[in-house]
């Protein structure tokens, strides 16, 4: 239903909105970029003004409405695009909100208890008391609880060559997909910057662990299928030779605290995206998929660099 009409006592008064989107105009825009892509509204936009001005009975024919119209297509696009950064500010604001009112309200729990640690810490804390109970329900161990007793063992399951994509591939799609995600761990261009430079350093550590799997592969049919998998290429002769000494570079470069934050952060901004998921990356459960297996290649790495020293 239009909204135009002669009652200039209306003319500057919203018709449109409801009382309540009048008391909170946000309500709009979430629905608004909820129905419609930024890129979707140009390309309508577009196709709008292209059909008023080619008309035939279009009076834009005359240069001086033609500008008008033009003019006024240029400001309702800024409009638009005015709304969309109101839209996301706005998220960023309550995320904030809510991640300060959680460690307000989670702090007593963490002075009370000193041993806690997060899910995604790579290595053990003292103090935690491991030895099971015997009274608990039998549950079968993860895959990261073999890491410090078997790491060679964590390598063979992470790298099956019978996966559709190969785990580089995979977290090369989980960058692209945290860095286009709308989240405030990564809008800042510095935050997006380190965790590229941790990406490619995680996987210079992973081809090494990789040819760490290989090297002690005794079936040459398994062997055979891992090279067709995925054949090393990031790193160099002398590195292939002596992969241990990638893994000493890579947690001489980054501590363990910086590890543990910067994948929090990752996996945070990959779970809030919202866009298009590629075909290999299909949906969340994959990310997390991810996000385990490097935690496991992670703590094997730590296992194996202890041994060699």
């Amino acid at each position: 239903m239009k909204t135009l009409n002669n009652h200039p006592q209306w003319h500057k008064e919203p018709l449109r909105l409801t009382k309540k989107e009048k008391r909170n105009p946000h309500i709009v825009l979430e629905d608004f970029f909820d129905c419609f892509h930024l890129q979707d509204v140009r390309e309508i936009l577009w196709r709008w003004l292209v059909a008023v001005i080619s008309s035939p009975q279009s009076i834009s024919f005359e240069p001086l409405e033609r500008s008008n119209h033009i003019y006024f297509y240029e400001k309702v696009e800024g409009i638009i695009e005015a709304a969309y950064v109101m839209k996301r500010k706005t998220r960023r604001h309550q995320r904030r909100r809510e991640k300060r009112k959680f460690r307000i309200d989670d702090q007593p729990k963490a002075q009370s208890i000193k041993t806690e640690r997060p899910f995604g810490s790579i290595i053990p804390v003292a103090g935690i008391d491991t030895v099971e109970n015997e009274d608990l329900p039998n549950k079968a161990k993860q895959l990261i609880e073999y890491a410090g007793e078997n790491p060679l063992h964590v390598l063979k399951e992470v790298f099956k060559p019978d996966k559709l994509v190969f785990i580089i591939d995979e977290i090369k799609d989980w960058l692209h997909i945290a860095l286009s995600a709308d989240c405030t761990s990564y809008e800042e261009a510095e935050q997006r910057s380190n965790l590229i430079i941790f990406h490619d350093h995680l996987l210079l550590l992973i081809e090494a662990l990789f040819i760490i799997n290989l090297k002690y592969t005794d079936d040459a049919d398994l062997k055979g299928k891992l090279f067709s998998a995925y054949k090393p290429c990031l790193l160099n002769t002398t590195q292939i030779a002596n992969p241990e000494q990638v893994i000493a570079t890579f947690f001489n470069k980054f501590p363990t605290v910086y590890i543990n934050r910067e994948l929090d952060s990752w996996y945070e901004a990959s779970i809030s995206y919202s866009g298009d998921w590629r075909d290999n990356v299909i949906c969340l459960q994959q990310v997390w998929d991810i996000y385990r297996n490097v935690l496991c290649l992670l703590k094997s790495a730590t296992q194996i660099l202890q041994t060699c020293k």
